[in-house]
Formats: structure tokens, sequence, C-alpha cells
């Protein structure tokens, strides 16, 4: 099976995207998102037949059905088949790096995937990855979103690479 791991701020939406939208349409939700990211994502989506796990913050705010009918109604044709959890240092409380939340994510579930883990992706706008995820890494400029450039190179990553068992947790 192949996985992505994605974020939703900055990747679904971007800065010049919000430039467009009026004060009165941030709280509809389904306008949180752009169009030409959707599109890209459905690209992706339909050319490699990945699995979405959300890693974005979103996942504390609504539940998996909540996301998945959001995601239905703004037209993008995804399978979520989890959240990551969400994890803080013991001492401080503060967040882990979104890396370890994925590498535990991983871990906790790669033997049960149906196939097993083929190939995973994680999609974010900031860089809060471990060292051993970075060529799995697609970092998305917010200004714009998800484009079709970001999609073809993704396409070709999870078509091209397969991970080895003994890279796996």
């Amino acid at each position: 099976m192949r996985i992505i791991f994605l974020d939703i701020d900055g990747v679904l939406n971007n800065v010049e995207y919000y430039k467009t939208k009026s004060l009165d349409s941030h709280h509809i939700e389904s306008s949180h998102f752009d169009n030409n990211n959707i599109n890209a994502l459905n690209k992706i989506l339909e050319s490699t037949g990945a699995k979405i796990v959300i890693s974005s913050a979103w996942r504390m705010l609504k539940t998996l059905e909540e996301i998945s009918t959001l995601f239905n109604k703004v037209g993008l044709n995804a399978e979520i088949i989890g959240f990551t959890e969400s994890l803080h240092y013991k001492d401080t409380y503060e967040l882990a790096p979104r890396g370890l939340e994925i590498l535990k994510w991983i871990k906790d579930h790669h033997r049960t995937l149906k196939e097993g883990l083929k190939n995973y992706v994680i999609i974010d706008d900031e860089n809060d990855i471990l060292d051993i995820q970075d060529k799995h890494f697609f970092q998305i400029n917010d200004l714009v979103g998800l484009t079709d450039e970001d999609a073809d190179a993704i396409i070709t990553f999870l078509r091209s690479y397969t991970i080895p068992k003994q890279e796996l947790p």
C-alpha cells in the first residue's frame, strides 16, 4: 500500500488563495480549500492508488468522519485511513516533531496494512521531519500550495520506489 501523510494548511490552501477570499467566507469550512490544490492531490491519488493518513493539526479539531465528509464536499476523492497521533515530550509537554509522529504511525501500522507498506510520502509545507524521512518528504510552497509539478514528482516517487524491509521499524 502507498500512503500519503498529509498536511492541509499550506498544501490544500495557500497564501495567494486566501488573498482572493472575502473575510465573510472564512467561516465556511469548504472555502479553506483551493481547487487547484485539490486537483493536484486528486491527480496523485488517481495515479497511485495511495491512501491518506492525516498528519495536519486538523486531526485535533475534527474526527476522521468529519474530515472525510469535508474532503468529499470539496471534490477530493480520497480514502482516509487514519490520523497520526499527537506526541508531546513528557517533561515539557512541547510537541514532538511531526516526523516522529509519522514514524510512530508507520511502526504501529505497517504490518497490518493490506499488502504491507510499499511506499509513503510526507506532503507538508513545514520541514518538521526526521533525517531518515528526507527522501519521502515533499515540501510544498505555502504561497501556492500543492501544484501539478509537485504532483508529478510525488507520483514518480511513489511509483518508482519500494521500501526495503530493513528500512521499516
